[in-house]
């Protein structure tokens, strides 16, 4: 083996090396950003010919970042910096000494490669975290909407059910319609607390009895909407069964019946069967109403679409579902046997 091929083979090898440590480097997202840029420019020198010869300087704006050993000098060699189909700066090689001619004044067409690739690697990343800055501020200010709007809600809750109270204490003569529409707003008031409740701050996740959840929400479910049966036919092997935890889980079940109550009639009757299939529990919810409507049943479950044309309320249940590692899907039936949806929930081994 010749010397030139010998020191050829060493120079690709710390090229790649370098090329590895930038690339970690990018990918470490709890470093801050200036920390990234730092060590940036102390790393990028063992990417070319002659390291203890060579410096960096990173230029964003109005923001220098340079190796602890920049000056600049003669030989140069620069990369454009853009992120969002923007120039935002450059990113400078310096040699401080004059070195012999090569195919880019001192510098190797390989080594021009090498810069042109850490600038554009470093303008996604610079973009990335820009979206990342951006995404917490957003979140930051739906957290405070969030929190206000939660605080406000509940207020105008408690206040109708104050007001139901002394509606039942004033009011001694009621007549059967008075007490249903009273019932009927005091669940209402509940099933909103409960909402506001499972939209707040996440909290431990912890496992949970699928039955007594489903119980519940039927019972609630027939106290709000007048006419609305739910049966629950639950398996014994179902009983006791433990799910992982989940806030939002009861929102999946009250809006299937929340759905049968205004779309399947004066009077709906809706079906809930549990079973146990393995690891998972099977959950049927049938109603009697007039069913899926045909144009809809293959974007059923995709966002702005429903039962009847428009809505969050399955869409937002698969990915609820999706979370918790388990399914939903529409079972086919005939045309007005009424919507029959199939539930799958993985059980806590």
């Amino acid at each position: 083996m010749t010397e030139d091929s010998s020191s050829q083979i060493e120079r690709f090898a710390h090229q790649i090396v370098c090329l590895r440590n930038i690339s970690k480097l990018f990918s470490e997202s709890r470093k801050e950003v200036d920390e990234v840029l730092d060590t940036l420019v102390h790393l990028l020198p063992e990417g070319w010919q002659y390291p203890s010869n060579t410096c960096v300087r990173i230029i964003l704006g109005d923001r220098t970042i340079q190796s602890f050993n920049f000056q600049e000098a003669n030989w140069k060699q620069s990369a454009e910096i853009w992120t969002h189909d923007t120039k935002i700066g450059f990113l400078e090689i310096y040699y401080l000494e004059e070195k012999p001619e090569a195919q880019e004044g001192p510098f190797l067409s390989d080594e021009r490669i090498i810069i042109d690739t850490v600038a554009a690697e470093l303008g996604g990343y610079l973009e990335r975290k820009d979206i990342e800055r951006i995404m917490r501020q957003q979140y930051r200010e739906l957290e405070l909407y969030a929190s206000l709007l939660r605080h406000d809600l509940k207020n105008d809750v408690g206040v109708i059910i104050g007001n139901v109270e002394i509606t039942k204490m004033t009011i001694a003569d009621r007549d059967e319609v008075i007490d249903e529409l009273l019932s009927s707003t005091e669940a209402v008031c509940e099933r909103m607390m409960n909402l506001l409740n499972a939209v707040g701050r996440a909290s431990r996740v912890t496992e949970s009895d699928l039955v007594p959840m489903v119980e519940k929400i039927a019972s609630l479910a027939e106290e709000v909407s007048f006419g609305l049966k739910v049966t629950v036919t639950v398996d014994e092997q179902v009983r006791g069964v433990q799910i992982a935890g989940s806030k939002l889980l009861p929102l999946v079940f009250d809006n299937l019946l929340r759905n049968a109550a205004t779309h399947a009639g004066t009077s709906p009757k809706v079906q809930i069967n549990m079973t146990r299939e393995g690891n998972f529990v099977s959950i049927i919810v049938a109603d009697d109403g007039p069913g899926v409507a045909e144009e809809v049943r293959d974007r059923l479950f995709h966002k702005g679409v429903s039962t009847r044309g428009g809505g969050l309320g399955l869409y937002l249940s698969k990915a609820i579902l999706n979370t918790l590692g388990g399914s939903i899907e529409l079972v086919d039936s005939e045309e007005g046997a009424g919507a029959t949806f199939r539930i799958l929930l993985p059980t806590v081994l």
